[in-house]
């Protein structure tokens, strides 16, 4: 049988989803690294200064960015805050990929009002609603070290619109649910 154009745009999204769960893998792991060098003096972090992290020796290199990734990041508040947050993002963050996963495999199957799909987009949902007052717990330290400034960061818009994605998830799950069930009920009909 031949797949849909929908199919085949699914199939599209569940690779693409599939890299972006692996890119999302690395920046959780470089995190700490990148609330590191956020927080350094700007005249020096040079192109330099990076690559002495690794001139003397590759293993001597490893194990200083090793000790940037697991002590040195978590040293001044600012620093932990956004490393812990950028964390707390990419874990939902992934949280939602896999979620989408799930729901474009259904799709891609031909099954686009399966049962699964309302439970997938509510915990797609959860995980919009763990970012969001993430946001708001690093937007209200920014105001409290920054001053209002911190209102005009990409944090600060992280609060309303991972709310309204996760109303969104709720919304979008209760009419799968709905369709499901007529979906059901049609096919019991003859």
């Amino acid at each position: 049988m031949k797949r849909t154009a929908s199919q085949r745009i699914a199939d599209a999204l569940v690779i693409l989803c599939g890299l972006l769960i692996l890119c999302d893998l690395l920046l959780i792991v470089l995190s700490p690294a990148l609330a590191y060098f956020r927080f350094q003096d700007p005249g020096s972090m040079t192109f330099d200064h990076l690559l002495e992290t690794f001139r003397y020796d590759f293993d001597d290199g490893l194990g200083n960015l090793l000790a940037i990734l697991l002590g040195s990041a978590w040293r001044t508040p600012e620093a932990a805050v956004l490393a812990g947050f950028l964390i707390l993002v990419g874990v939902c963050a992934g949280g939602i990929l896999v979620q989408g996963i799930r729901a474009l495999t259904s799709v891609a199957d031909g099954e686009p009002f399966s049962p699964k799909n309302p439970g997938c987009l509510r915990r797609a949902a959860v995980c919009c609603f763990v970012i969001a007052p993430g946001a708001l717990g690093r937007t209200v330290f920014s105001l409290a070290v920054h001053g209002l400034s911190a209102l005009l960061s990409y944090t600060a818009l992280f609060i309303p619109l991972f709310t309204m994605a996760g109303l969104l998830c709720l919304v979008m799950a209760g009419l799968f649910r709905r369709a499901a069930e007529l979906k059901a009920e049609n096919d019991l009909t003859i």
